[in-house]
């Protein structure tokens, strides 16, 4: 569920079409946990791809977009990381955001949204068992074999059998972007 068309809600600027499935999952998952039961997420806009999200005015506009929407408050944008150091990353979008005139969190899962998924390895009901050195995109397209790895598929059943207090534990960008979300949340009354 989204937010109603006026309601007020947090814009979601997402990276692909396994995203925009899995990252309303995950954040209604992830507040239910915390007794929060509002729709209060818009619909996602997806960037079509990272390095569109990443090209000179492609951010800016997926976000302004998403702050548009009547009702918007903020607005989150969750991208992957890739390998990119996300300290210095993630600051350089964020500021490329600031002329939108509302609250954006630009989070970056270090390295993919995937690796968010493998730090809940056992209970994703893909005989995983967590690995600190693997990549969890490898780890889970492996696990899968001789099913293929469909992010628009796979990502958003994965993510509603995450557990988020084993997952946060294990994976710094995941414990990150939910401390971030918690203090957005405080937004939308």
């Amino acid at each position: 569920m989204t937010a109603g068309a006026d309601a007020p809600h947090i814009g979601l600027v997402v990276e692909g079409a396994g995203d925009k499935g899995a990252l309303p999952i995950l954040l209604r998952s992830y507040l239910h946990t915390r007794a929060e039961y509002r729709d209060i997420f818009g619909k996602p806009v997806p960037a079509h791809g990272r390095d569109k999200a990443l090209k000179a005015t492609g951010l800016e506009g997926y976000v302004a977009t998403a702050a548009a929407r009547p009702g918007c408050r903020a607005v989150l944008v969750v991208l992957d990381g890739e390998g990119d150091c996300v300290a210095h990353l993630g600051p350089s979008l964020l500021a490329r955001t600031v002329d939108v005139g509302k609250p954006v969190v630009v989070a970056l899962a270090d390295r993919d949204f995937e690796s968010w998924l493998y730090a809940s390895a056992e209970t994703l009901e893909l005989d995983l068992v967590f690995d600190s050195g693997k990549s969890g995109q490898g780890a889970i397209k492996d696990a899968l074999k001789p099913r293929k790895y469909v992010k628009p598929t796979w990502q958003p059943r994965l993510t509603a059998r995450m557990d988020f207090e084993l997952a946060r534990t294990r994976n710094h960008s995941l414990e990150r972007f939910l401390c971030k979300l918690d203090q957005l949340v405080s937004l939308v009354n």
